[in-house]
């Protein structure tokens, strides 16, 4: 029965929502401000993709496109047949960031992706413990990365739909020494996209697995849990949230929004905002914690930019290009996704 079915999914969905919050803590240092520093290998939660930075990183449960490898792997499963992402970022002290992602599906149900990160933090003089300099060393980091979205078909009928993902990653650290590491996210998505006002709801556990060593100790990774949720009152108008709890800081909230625009020329404006709990909004350097940004869809291309502000450290800007081929049965994966 339609009516049984969604309730046995509600209580499914709730349920791995439970057995997740009840083991992510037994796997943390201590999900609080005291935890601060203890994780190693922090370049993971250097979020990527404009337009979910822009929306103040709440952004679990609307991710959709090739960029859903960062942010939840089971918005994988809304690529219509191929997608493309391509980001650059400016980042703190002359910091550099580059991410690239491409998804294929391979199935009426399922689609693959691939991803690979480099950072790239300059020269910097390497000294002794008494101040001698050594010469200088150049700090970089590698993520290589695969990912599955799948649509489960026993979850969905007419109405809405689930999806699941999985993404593993091997990770590499050039600093003085070298070390490497590997992790996995898991996550699921639920569309109700028929409802009288559609909405979405996304869970991820992320960077679940084997930290970097350096030296004779072997560093934590960042687990992260988010739980997000988005809603869409207008067409034009889409509004998100997420809880984020992370092993190695104090749990944060995350609010962004979106406002798109159709021009008469075939093109997409969008206008976007956020804000983000995991700093303080203001303090004697100025504001933190908001976000926002702009994006231009023309035809099957997307153009995006984001701007967050970081008090006296400064600003760090995120631009983006992205591709995305027409599902050759387009109206049932624009019905899904927003």
């Amino acid at each position: 029965m339609p009516g049984t079915r969604r309730r046995l999914n509600a209580r499914t969905l709730a349920a791995a929502a439970a057995a997740w919050l009840l083991a992510a803590p037994s796997c943390a240092a201590d999900f609080s401000s005291n935890a601060i520093g203890t994780a190693g290998a922090e370049f993971l939660t250097v979020d990527v993709d404009p337009r979910g930075i822009a929306m103040g990183t709440a952004f679990t449960a609307v991710t959709g496109d090739a960029f859903s490898m960062y942010w939840n792997p089971a918005g994988l499963s809304l690529v219509p047949r191929a997608a493309v992402s391509a980001m650059h970022t400016e980042y703190l002290v002359g910091i550099r960031y580059q991410y690239f992602s491409y998804a294929q599906r391979i199935t009426d149900a399922s689609v693959v992706a691939g991803a690979f990160r480099y950072m790239d933090a300059g020269s910097i003089t390497n000294t002794d413990m008494s101040g001698n300099e050594l010469g200088t060393f150049r700090p970089r980091n590698y993520v290589f990365e695969g990912g599955w979205g799948k649509t489960i078909s026993e979850m969905t009928d007419s109405e809405h739909d689930v999806s699941l993902g999985i993404s593993g990653r091997v990770i590499h650290s050039d600093l003085v020494a070298h070390a490497d590491g590997f992790c996995a996210d898991m996550g699921v998505q639920a569309h109700y996209s028929e409802a009288y006002v559609p909405y979405n709801f996304g869970m991820v556990l992320q960077n679940i697995g084997r930290g970097q060593k350096f030296d004779r100790a072997r560093d934590p990774l960042p687990l992260r849990l988010r739980i997000g949720a988005s809603i869409l009152p207008k067409p034009f108008l889409l509004l998100s949230m997420d809880a984020i709890g992370q092993n190695s800081n104090q749990p944060y909230g995350a609010l962004g929004g979106e406002f798109s625009v159709d021009t008469p020329a075939g093109v997409k404006l969008m206008v976007r905002g956020g804000y983000n709990s995991r700093l303080q909004f203001k303090g004697p350097e100025g504001l933190r914690g908001i976000s926002g940004g702009i994006g231009i869809r023309a035809g099957d291309f997307s153009f995006d930019y984001a701007i967050v502000p970081l008090g006296i450290l400064g600003d760090t800007h995120r631009f983006s290009v992205s591709w995305s081929l027409p599902a050759k049965r387009s109206r049932k994966y624009r019905r899904r996704g927003f």
